[in-house]
């Protein structure tokens, strides 16, 4: 039986970085406008609608500089992505920072729970609901063989560089840097798990999964998956 997956694509990005340099901003500052537009408008509002100058070329640029998964397979996961891209273009970068170091800290808890019966257990995790430190969830992803080294290493100092700081009173150092590490971080992670990763999922006209029995299709894509109406 044919089967589909129900989602939301984000494909304006591709249109954009496919475009010669001296219109991709141009095309950028149409779809920042959108930004600018309360999520619940009483009415539809165009990009014509918003005057230019109301987009900063600092806008622009943080546009260019993050990259959101076109997709993700859980609803609640592909707000959060909007969410965060949304506060950090429009320059709320504390407001971007937190909600990226808090999706992080969501996924870490999702992936380990679920993932963790198809794999080696880990005695001091094996039952374990949700917990508020980073380092075993991160370790059980790296030793399963999800995280690479570097990536897991960053995770890490994310945890005490940016979200123990900033999240617990100590001094804000660079906003704008650790705004941007933590909204890259974020959108790396959730690719890997949630963003039909390119290791197990081809994309072209449609979506194949090229490995049915990778644990994280069987937990987070397999029950999304509805037959298609005849």
């Amino acid at each position: 039986m044919e089967q589909h997956f129900i989602i939301e694509i984000n494909a304006t990005r591709n249109g954009v970085s496919l475009l010669p340099p001296e219109r991709r901003r141009e095309e950028a500052r149409r779809n920042v406008k959108l930004y600018l537009v309360p999520a619940d408008a009483s009415q539809t509002v165009s990009d014509r609608m918003i005057p230019d100058y109301l987009v900063s070329e600092s806008m622009i640029d943080r546009y260019l500089e993050i990259a959101p998964p076109v997709l993700a397979i859980i609803p609640e996961f592909q707000e959060i992505i909007k969410e965060i891209e949304r506060t950090y273009v429009r320059g709320d970068l504390f407001s971007a920072l937190s909600a990226a170091c808090v999706s992080m800290e969501r996924l870490l808890n999702l992936t380990r729970i679920r993932l963790h019966k198809h794999h080696s257990k880990i005695k001091s995790l094996w039952g374990k609901g949700p917990i508020d430190e980073w380092r075993k969830n991160i370790d059980a992803l790296r030793q399963w063989g999800y995280l690479e080294q570097a990536f897991a290493a960053e995770l890490q100092c994310i945890f005490k560089d940016v979200r123990c700081k900033y999240l617990h009173s100590a001094p804000v150092a660079d906003l704008r840097r650790d705004a941007l590490r933590s909204v890259n971080a974020a959108y790396r992670l959730l690719t890997i798990f949630l963003g039909f990763p390119a290791d197990i999922f081809r994309l072209t006209d449609c979506i194949e999964c090229t490995n049915t029995s990778d644990p994280r299709f069987v937990e987070f894509y397999l029950p999304e998956l509805h037959p298609v109406s005849p």
